[in-house]
């Protein structure tokens, strides 16, 4: 069997599509000889589906078969003994046929192999006391050294009560062309990828690597590589497994996956500013992308720390404790058309550094139900409750310009609760532009301190119910603001209060915004939302705008003309009523928590 022999990646070739706005729509490419499909935006490094599974074929053909080393496949007997001496043989390609091997010990996998069943009908019992049946890593276990071409293809993997289910089928330390692919489990996950390189951990003991002194060569080329997962069926049994997890990594793909209490994550170093997140340091997870799967029940659906050049498309996330899809100190990232329902915290989200990344053509349901998570699943990240459709998370970075530069455009965004709105958090941002998004019953105040360049423009936000708490459909605190073009249509009484489009002039330092041609759609009195501008000096301009009212805590605000009501009429201008002027003490933000990662 020879081993994958895959072109080199440049990160362009992952992210063509990726640009302020998000680039054309990613085609289908139909690759009619074989009657299967494959995304155009599929990356040259890896083999297509077709390819790959013709590949496996061809190796069927060279294979030897288990039971000439003795095994039995009833279910009954040990096989533990003959896997290992099949493995010792230095066969490339084993066979599995039909029936149920049992396992009882780890094997250790130091050379190229292709392990290969016959799909669900090969089901390997995995009855050992360790994490993972298959431990794959160079001979040596030098931190230097790479095990290349590890595939495992066709099983259904087993894992009997009481017996943990935290593990996976392979488990792979400093490999190269690797893959797990058309696997099945039963309370289990598929495949995780690991460095042999020292982890240091924090004094949470969570798994936050401190690349910087863990002896990574500074230019990423010892990293794993070429990791492939394909066409899995993966389910946990409980919270929670995974389908794919690499630990500095590049060239890595994940493709028509499902996961049942399981998910897709990768690891390039800690995220803080204090341990290698910093913007100048390498990202050591490169060039991943992730298509077509769909995954349901565990922390986060599909996320990771310190990437670049990834690619997250046409995926299906659900009932998530944390969050939905989660770019965690990572650069020049792109997900899109991906359908997120009900994550506890956030649906969409940043952590940390967050670097040209855009989130296009989403679509984010939140009812509020997943706040009941952390009581099903018995663990608990946050406490924003099901309420938020998307947040930035950018602690320890406030002072770092140009390290937030985020983009959601053209993305849907729906709160389907029977009460209340759902709302989207806010923290330190560069630049953040909001772009042809629709809102139902959602909020969007992005007012924070110390936030940078919004741009908020050609939206659309709806509220068809009455909100308990005032609120500010849109609001800003940003050093330049410009929301235009936006629609914000109002059919229900809403609390005294309630503001259509709040800027906020920061206390201290410059502050330009323009409000302009934006429609505040309502359907009389008590539906009616104002303009309204905060602060004492700046230099906004409110014009051309449909609003009943336009509220100035200060005239050096800036300068208000030509807006008028949906009548024709020319719109209030005036100071602020007590209903609007602002209380003492602001409500308490929502905590800056860990990262999402519980992985070992």
């Amino acid at each position: 069997m020879r081993d994958l022999d895959l072109p080199k990646l440049s990160r362009r070739a992952v992210l063509p599509l990726l640009g302020v706005a998000g680039g054309a729509l990613c085609v289908r490419a139909t690759l009619a000889q074989h009657g299967t499909t494959e995304d155009a935006s599929w990356p040259k490094w890896a083999p297509t589906r077709t390819a790959f599974y013709a590949e496996i074929a061809q190796w069927r053909a060279k294979g030897k078969d288990i039971r000439q080393f003795g095994a039995k496949l009833d279910g009954q007997a040990d096989d533990t003994l003959a896997l290992q001496q099949a493995i010792a043989s230095g066969v490339a390609v084993l066979l599995i046929p039909a029936g149920t091997l049992r396992l009882t010990r780890p094997i250790a996998l130091t050379a190229p192999i292709a392990i290969l069943g016959a799909g669900d009908a090969t089901v390997l019992r995995w009855e050992g006391r360790q994490r993972d049946p298959f431990i794959a890593m160079p001979a040596d276990k030098n931190p230097a050294s790479f095990l290349t071409g590890v595939h495992i293809d066709s099983l259904r993997l087993v894992r009997p009560a009481p017996l943990p289910s935290n593990g996976t089928i392979l488990r792979g330390l400093n490999v190269r062309k690797v893959s797990v692919t058309r696997c099945s489990t039963d309370r289990f996950g598929a495949l995780f990828v690991g460095h042999l390189r020292k982890l240091t951990r924090d004094d949470r003991k969570d798994i936050h690597d401190l690349a910087l002194d863990a002896g990574f060569s500074p230019r990423g080329d010892d990293l794993n590589e070429d990791i492939l997962a394909y066409d899995n069926r993966v389910d946990g049994g409980a919270y929670m497994s995974q389908i794919l997890r690499v630990n500095y990594g590049r060239r890595i793909i994940a493709v028509g996956n499902t996961g049942r209490f399981a998910n897709i994550s990768w690891f390039g170093g800690s995220a803080k500013i204090t341990m290698g997140g910093a913007p100048q340091y390498l990202r050591r997870a490169r060039d991943i992308y992730v298509t077509h799967n769909k995954v349901h029940g565990a922390n986060g659906g599909i996320y990771g720390n310190n990437g670049d050049g990834i690619l997250v498309a046409h995926n299906e996330v659900s009932e998530m404790l944390d969050v939905g899809i989660d770019f965690e100190g990572c650069f020049n990232a792109l997900a899109h058309d991906n359908i997120v329902r009900n994550a506890s915290n956030y649906g969409l989200a940043t952590f940390y550094a967050a670097k040209n990344i855009v989130f296009r053509n989403n679509q984010v349901y939140q009812d509020g139900s997943a706040a009941q998570l952390p009581a099903r699943y018995g663990k608990r990240y946050g406490k924003s409750g099901g309420r938020a459709l998307f947040a930035l998370r950018s602690a320890g970075f406030g002072r770092s310009p140009g390290a937030i530069d985020v983009s959601f455009i053209g993305n849907r965004f729906v709160f389907a609760g029977k009460t209340g709105s759902g709302v989207c958090l806010p923290s330190y941002f560069s630049r953040l532009v909001l772009d042809g998004n629709t809102f139902e019953n959602v909020a969007c105040d992005l007012t924070c301190g110390s936030t940078g360049t919004l741009v908020v423009t050609r939206n659309k936000l709806s509220f068809d119910r009455a909100i308990v708490a005032p609120y500010r459909v849109l609001g800003d605190s940003a050093v330049q603001a410009t929301f235009t073009d936006n629609e914000i249509r109002v059919t229900a009484a809403q609390t005294p209060g309630t503001i259509a489009i709040a800027d906020t002039a920061p206390a201290a330092g410059e502050h330009r915004a323009e409000i302009s041609r934006n429609s505040v759609i309502d359907t009389g009195k008590d539906t009616a939302l104002p303009i309204v501008l905060f602060g004492t000096a700046g230099h906004a301009t409110v014009t051309g705008n449909t609003v009943s009212a336009v509220y100035v805590e200060a005239k050096a605000l800036g300068v208000v003309s030509g807006n008028r009501t949906r009548g024709g009429a020319a719109a209030a201008v005036a100071g602020l009523p007590p209903a609007f002027v602002p209380t003492a003490t602001e409500p308490e933000p929502l905590p800056e928590r860990a990262p999402t990662d519980d992985t070992p």
